[in-house]
């Protein structure tokens, strides 16, 4: 690319950018700390290459965009063997209140729901409910009570393929954890478990 050509290249990029900056800064709740930052990530006309891009990639990611778009989730494996490539759907929890950390993911498997699934609120807790299925894969879930346990793996536990559902539901109590208002986020569909790097789709539910 010629001087010239950069040149131009330059200026559209840094006319875009920092327009996506304004509106930013423009929004009403803005801290006056993040509002700062922006500032800073305002591309000046002087900027190389390298700098334009740091700035571009902070403003991503700083949006939320690498929580929209990267997985996080894995697909969960068993000991016993059928546990590698069954279909599975990881629902990722949230503290209530919290925006980016205290993520806690649930693995439901042989999923056969559609891909708008009812994603309950509940409480997390030392209470560890496991639900056995037929092939030895598990969907476990830590609640607030044994009965808050039971009662998420009866609304999961509709999205299991029917041939591998059983009645064998295991409970023990953990070490203290924390008791928390958990709220569902997103869904991440396997069909392949561990066989998948990436999801197939992903559902955001509108809470």
């Amino acid at each position: 690319m010629s001087k010239y050509a950069f040149s131009k290249l330059q200026k559209l990029i840094r006319r875009y950018h920092n327009l996506q900056i304004k509106r930013e800064i423009a929004k009403k709740d803005i801290k006056n700390t993040k509002k700062n930052i922006y500032q800073e990530l305002l591309i000046e006309s002087n900027d190389t290459a390298q700098s334009m891009i740091l700035k571009i990639l902070f403003l991503w990611i700083s949006t939320g965009n690498l929580d929209k778009f990267i997985s996080s989730t894995l697909p969960s494996g068993w000991a016993i063997k059928p546990g590698d490539f069954l279909p599975q759907l990881v629902v990722v929890y949230r503290i209530r209140g919290k925006t980016r950390t205290g993520n806690y993911e649930l693995t439901i498997p042989h999923y056969k729901g559609s891909r708008y699934p009812v994603l309950p609120f509940y409480k997390k807790g030392s209470h560890k409910l496991t639900l056995v299925l037929k092939d030895g894969s598990k969907l476990i879930i830590n609640a607030a009570t044994e009965s808050e346990g039971r009662r998420v793996i009866s609304q999961y536990s509709k999205y299991v393929d029917s041939k591998f559902l059983t009645n064998d539901i295991r409970h023990t109590e953990n070490q203290l954890i924390k008791v928390n208002d958990m709220i569902p986020v997103r869904a991440d569909y396997y069909p392949s478990g561990q066989n998948n790097s990436n999801p197939l789709w992903r559902f955001y539910p509108t809470n």
